[in-house]
């Protein structure tokens, strides 16, 4: 395509991606780095679809004992503990006891997995649960009525400025992360603070 300089990915460009048939979308690690300038965790954490491990390797890198799983190897790191369907799992399987925080851009199949993935980490968690969405998973009625009534986030962070999150083939395949349409936002579940409702405020990109 015209206009785009080799190795970029122009917003034009983002609508002939062809769909990661597993819905992997990578979030550049500067998402993670602006979480953790408003969020501290206690006691390790997972990221149940870590993909390469853009999450982890910054959770790691600031001195947190964090570790993946996926539902498929996209990795050889040796904090990668094995190819796992988070959704299929049961409580006292292998190591959701041993971590009590969920750090996760979870597979999003319109809404639907995305949903699936926290209410499956909000069973095991007893510290946080952050999850990376699309800023449009807020609007939906039916999470507004299930959701987010049965368990209100106690904070929402939306990223800004907008940050792109091209699917991985994208990016093994040697392109870079530019031109993202769409908004993100950090859903944060806190089981270690009282509910008191849901605060929201905007989260610079840390760089």
């Amino acid at each position: 395509m015209s206009g785009a300089p080799a190795g970029t990915l122009s917003a034009k460009q983002a609508h002939v991606w062809e769909r990661d048939e597993l819905d992997w979308y990578v979030e550049p690690k500067a998402a993670t780095k602006a979480l953790l300038t408003v969020e501290r965790f206690v006691g390790p954490v997972l990221d149940p679809s870590c993909g390469q491990g853009n999450i982890v390797e910054t959770l790691r890198a600031h001195g947190y004992m964090a570790a993946g799983t996926d539902i498929k190897r996209r990795t050889d790191a040796a904090w990668f503990l094995g190819e796992i369907d988070f959704l299929a799992r049961v409580p006292g399987e292998i190591e959701c006891p041993d971590f009590p925080n969920f750090v996760m851009n979870p597979p999003f199949f319109k809404a639907k997995g995305a949903e699936a993935f926290i209410r499956r980490a909000l069973e095991f968690a007893s510290g946080k649960v952050c999850a990376f969405v699309d800023i449009k998973f807020l609007a939906g009625a039916k999470r507004a009525e299930g959701l987010f009534n049965e368990f209100p986030p106690a904070r929402i962070w939306i990223i800004t400025p907008r940050v792109s999150c091209p699917p991985g083939h994208v990016l093994v395949d040697g392109g870079k992360a530019s031109g993202g349409t769409a908004d993100w936002c950090w859903l944060v579940w806190d089981q270690t603070a009282p509910a008191n409702g849901t605060s929201l405020d905007w989260l610079r990109k840390a760089s």
